[in-house]
């Protein structure tokens, strides 16, 4: 990271031509020629600005290389001496920064060592799914100090009352005392599925929640800042930091659950589009018998699929259940045991599913398509499946390879995204 000691501060004179320059744009600036009458002046960084960047600078570089002299702090940031002294000290009497022993890899006098705090705050990570919530706490090296779990109660309200109901529950106990973590929260991360837009749920069918501002609800029973966010995009963000994109410049993560959807990172960042609603790739269409009916709670592709997975998952109650990925998994063990017609609907299945990849692989390019979610038991399998389909089908084939968090990933995902945000939060106090 490239850092600057003060804007404005140069090695030498300037010269007589910036000197001209110099004087003709300060009296153009006191007649004001030039000036379009609706113009502001453009902002400069202030000495707060450069503080707080070099601040910054030096917190990230211990929070990822580990203890470090302060000399090697100089080093690597191009910070001066003074600059690294006075920063250093504030952080240390913050509690930010602590002593970390003593640097005797060198000759003469060792040096003193200094080490990021990383528990001096804390984020809460929450997952919620159709029929539970689970909740974490973290500190700001991603840690867990605290882990809980609410399932939803469906006898006293309405399905979509109980799960936000369930969720606060949650809320309230990971806020509370009773975790045992005495670092102060300092924000919650929320995965969620369905379209999930500047902290509302705009449309999660597994939820049955239509344009909930559930950012905004738990923020004002909590009074913390809250990021709601996609749980496939969470998970594309965990594979890209910690699991199987780690090391790709863009990647799809597949997440198949109660319906399937995907998650999309390009150059480090999440891909969201217009509305977030980037990565719903259950509607995308399977032919062109599809122009003669409309789809609002399944897309296409995705209730064909549910349509081929539903009856290899039973109900004792008649209750007529569309998830995917159990039925995916109780199909899958019909196919071990050699059921013919679970193996016919296991390669329709995979059919779809590689139209899915197709289609993201020739529109997005990526290098990496993970499988989330409910492929887990069944990971290798389904990329042999769906890679056999895609060669010579399309111009270049992604590796399709099985996610390394499994079911943690959404939960670690969103766990990474509010340490994030809580991280500038902190450093730039």
């Amino acid at each position: 990271m490239t850092t600057t000691e003060n804007p404005g501060e140069r090695n030498g004179a300037m010269t007589s031509n910036e000197t001209t320059a110099t004087t003709r744009a300060a009296a153009r600036r006191r007649s004001g020629a030039g000036r379009h009458p609706e113009s502001a002046p453009p902002r400069t960084a202030t000495t707060r600005d450069v503080t707080l960047i070099n601040r910054t600078a030096i917190l990230d570089l211990l929070r990822s290389a580990g203890p470090l002299s302060r000399r090697e702090i100089r080093h690597r940031t191009g910070l001066s001496s003074a600059t690294v002294e006075r920063l250093c000290q504030a952080l240390l009497e913050e509690g930010a920064l602590e002593n970390g022993g003593l640097d005797r890899s060198s000759t003469g006098r060792p040096s003193n060592l200094l080490k990021y705090v990383a528990d001096i705050r804390t984020v809460a990570a929450i997952d919620v799914t159709e029929n539970n919530a689970r909740g974490r706490i973290l500190d700001l090296g991603g840690t867990v100090l605290y882990e809980t779990y609410e399932s939803f109660d469906f006898t006293a309200s309405n399905p979509s009352t109980a799960r936000l109901d369930g969720l606060l529950a949650l809320v309230d106990r990971i806020a509370s005392d009773e975790t045992g973590v005495s670092a102060p929260l300092t924000g919650i991360g929320i995965a969620l599925p369905g379209i999930t837009n500047d902290g509302t749920v705009v449309n999660a069918i597994e939820l049955d929640w239509r344009n909930v501002p559930v950012a905004r609800i738990v923020s004002e029973r909590t009074g913390l800042p809250v990021l709601a966010e996609n749980d496939a995009n969470a998970t594309a963000y965990c594979e890209l930091l910690h699991g199987a994109a780690r090391h790709a410049e863009s990647a799809v993560a597949l997440v198949l659950g109660t319906g399937i959807g995907a998650g999309i990172v390009s150059e480090g960042r999440i891909h969201r589009g217009f509305g977030s609603a980037a990565g719903e790739v259950g509607y995308l269409l399977t032919s062109s018998e599809a122009f003669s009916r409309y789809f609002t709670d399944l897309g296409d592709v995705e209730g064909t699929i549910s349509a081929q997975v539903q009856p290899y998952l039973r109900t004792d109650d008649g209750h007529v259940d569309r998830r995917i990925g159990p039925a995916f998994r109780a199909m899958m063990a019909l196919v071990e045991q050699g059921d013919a017609e679970a193996a016919k609907a296991r390669d329709e299945f995979f059919d779809n599913i590689a139209l899915i990849c197709a289609a993201a692989t020739v529109v997005l390019a990526p290098s990496v398509i993970v499988l989330a979610g409910a492929f887990a038991q069944y990971s290798e399998l389904s990329a042999e499946q769906i890679t056999r389909r895609l060669v010579g089908r399309i111009p270049s084939v992604p590796s399709i390879v099985p996610s390394r968090l499994g079911f943690d990933a959404a939960i670690t995902g969103i766990g990474d995204l509010a340490i994030e945000r809580a991280r500038h939060t902190t450093y730039l106090a």
